[in-house]
């Protein structure tokens, strides 16, 4: 079984967030991951490279993580997205993934798929709910099945950064200078987990 896990990241911290999503995916036997990061299609290159953090951080990222493929998502038989708060909403470059997809919707090719959602924010009350319920408006369209973060993951009742039982998201500071905490990461890692928990039993049913 593969869970696809698809995001975007400015400097990186959205990124770690995505790698602790794939490692709580990973603990689930007979489970795989494919991950990709979604190039940004809309900033022009002399804008980023006037930005020196986002140059290095945008070259590491496409170093290390391959393209989004929109075919990947048909095969997955999960799907968990990710992306930086953007005035309490997805990036451009996330939501340009879901405008490509009209012909998977058009085929039904996500219909009952397990979809879930991860987000970092600058503060917080940055908007990291409003962020994760956004990403879950597509999947919805597509006939997914939401899976968010339980309230037995006892860290959502004690982190004062970025718990959220809509899904796993982080507060990464204004300068973007603070990655994701411990607890911020565990919550990721339960995400992960809980998908492939809720995958591997809806494909034995």
């Amino acid at each position: 079984m593969l869970t696809y896990i698809v995001f975007y990241s400015r400097y990186g911290n959205t990124a770690l967030l995505a790698d602790a999503v794939a490692e709580g995916v990973e603990s689930v036997d007979s489970m795989d991951v494919e991950m990709a990061y979604v190039r940004d299609p809309f900033t022009p290159q002399e804008v980023i490279d006037a930005d020196t953090v986002w140059k290095e951080s945008k070259e590491k990222l496409e170093a290390k993580y391959p393209a989004f493929d929109p075919e990947k998502m048909k095969e997955a038989d999960a799907l968990i997205m990710g992306s930086p708060t953007r005035f309490g909403n997805m990036a451009a470059p996330l939501k340009n993934v879901w405008d490509m997809t009209a012909g998977i919707w058009m085929e039904g090719g996500l219909i009952d798929k397990v979809g879930a959602v991860f987000t970092c924010t600058a503060s917080l009350h940055g908007g990291q709910e409003t962020t994760l319920l956004s990403m879950y408006l597509p999947m919805i369209h597509q006939g997914m099945i939401m899976a968010g973060v339980p309230y037995s993951e006892q860290k959502l009742l004690t982190t004062t950064g970025g718990g959220t039982p809509y899904g796993a998201s982080a507060v990464v500071g204004e300068e973007s200078n603070m990655p994701p905490d411990e607890t911020e990461t565990a919550i990721a890692r339960t995400l992960g987990e809980r998908v492939a928990r809720l995958t591997a039993s809806l494909k034995k049913a």
